[in-house]
């Protein structure tokens, strides 16, 4: 009997797949050809990641050797970019990835590793990661085990091994998970066993996750990394280090532009005392790494802008600070109905609302507007919690 993996590697399979990367999935399993009828399914299955991997993970869906992961799995994967950005955050002697998975960090990791374990508990997938290994040409302790199981029985150098842990973040009626004793392996509970086994551990978890409970929640944080992809989250990192006992740094990240790296502690937020007022030339608006780690009084008195308002995270002010870590408008005109005509041009305008009595949806539908052209709707509540609407133009674009 054919194995799932030789059945995909042989080469009629492989250009079938390769010549129907762009079709409808669904349409060629009610109608197959007749020499794959058999098999169509997983063929189906291998020509959907592809396409819910191009652009993500572009190195992997271009790769006609390499069997990819179940579509649901593409959802939580790395990213190229992520997995690159990752590889520079640890490295030395030895990484262990303990939820081997489909292996894409584990690939990425491996590099700046001199050698590296990959743990994984289910047998097929070791069977995937050991064809696509050789298709990496890498060479990677493979062990079939729980994390559990594998720290326990397994002896290693402590102070020269480097951990790697992906939770799963679906129970197993593939629903979506969000707090950290949800997801498997349950890191908090894996703790001691790490202690004893590795010097540092590096997680991955959904941005969907609360910054400040992991913070509380989690030991040994030495630094905690949100990061975005085009002001995309898409990931939470924590650096743990069993020799580290101060206060946790906090790096927002935006990668794919020239934004900097901003960096804070909980401390450091608590105690910053930002300036309140009214909106002036300039308007900002943190990133999506910023917002999500809720840096929204430090950035503020670091940069020196005033926020317009406690619970509305725009900043403002008269003269243009170019290294803002997100987005900057320069204000031209408040809303009326003359000005909404002016500059929605057939109805067109981008809306984003920040603490006003309306979303973006409703406030479109009420100006009867839509998303689109080059000017921009910011509607707020300042300070005195007044509604406030202003049309503006990007000014970083």
């Amino acid at each position: 009997m054919t194995s799932r993996i030789d059945f995909l590697t042989q080469p009629e399979v492989k250009e079938f797949i390769r010549e129907n990367v762009n079709a409808d999935p669904n349409k060629l399993i009610l109608n197959p050809p007749a020499s794959f009828r058999a098999n169509i399914k997983e063929i189906a299955s291998q020509i959907l990641s592809r396409q819910k991997a191009k652009g993500k993970l572009e190195s992997w869906a271009s790769n006609f050797d390499i069997i990819m992961p179940p579509p649901l799995s593409i959802e939580q994967a790395s990213s190229d970019t992520t997995s690159q950005y990752k590889r520079n955050l640890i490295g030395g002697k030895h990484l262990v990835d303990l939820t081997g998975g489909m292996g894409i960090d584990c690939f990425s990791l491996s590099e700046s590793f001199e050698r590296t374990s990959y743990v994984e508990r289910d047998p097929d997938l070791c069977e995937v990661f050991r064809h696509n290994s050789k298709v990496h040409k890498r060479k990677i302790d493979l062990i079939n085990s729980t994390a559990e199981d594998y720290l326990k029985h397994h002896s290693l150098d402590t102070q020269n091994v480097i951990a790697y842990i992906d939770p799963a973040r679906r129970d197993q009626s593939k629903k979506r998970v969000f707090r950290i004793a949800d997801c498997s392996p349950n890191l908090t509970e894996l703790m001691p066993a790490l202690s004893k086994k590795t010097s540092q551990v590096l997680v991955k978890y959904s941005p969907l996750l609360d910054v400040s409970s992991l913070i509380k929640s989690i030991d040994h944080i030495k630094e905690l990394y949100v990061v975005s992809v085009k002001n995309d989250c898409k990931e939470l990192l924590l650096l743990i280090d069993f020799s580290f006992k101060g206060e946790s740094q906090i790096k927002c990240i935006n990668l794919e532009t020239d934004q900097q790296a901003f960096s804070f502690s909980m401390k450091e937020e608590h105690s910053a005392s930002p300036v309140y007022g009214n909106y002036k030339q300039f308007i900002y608006e943190p990133n999506s790494s910023i917002m999500k780690a809720g840096a929204f009084n430090k950035v503020a008195e670091i940069f020196n802008v005033s926020k317009l308002a406690n619970n509305t995270h725009l900043y403002t002010s008269n003269e243009i600070i170019e290294s803002f870590p997100g987005r900057i408008y320069q204000v031209i005109d408040t809303v009326n109905k003359k000005s909404i005509k002016a500059y929605a041009k057939d109805g067109k305008i981008n809306v984003i609302t920040r603490n006003y009595p309306l979303n973006p949806q409703e406030l479109k539908k009420k100006w009867k507007l839509k998303d689109g052209g080059r000017y921009y709707l910011l509607a707020f509540s300042d300070q005195n919690n007044k509604a406030q609407m202003i049309i503006a133009n990007r000014f970083d674009q």
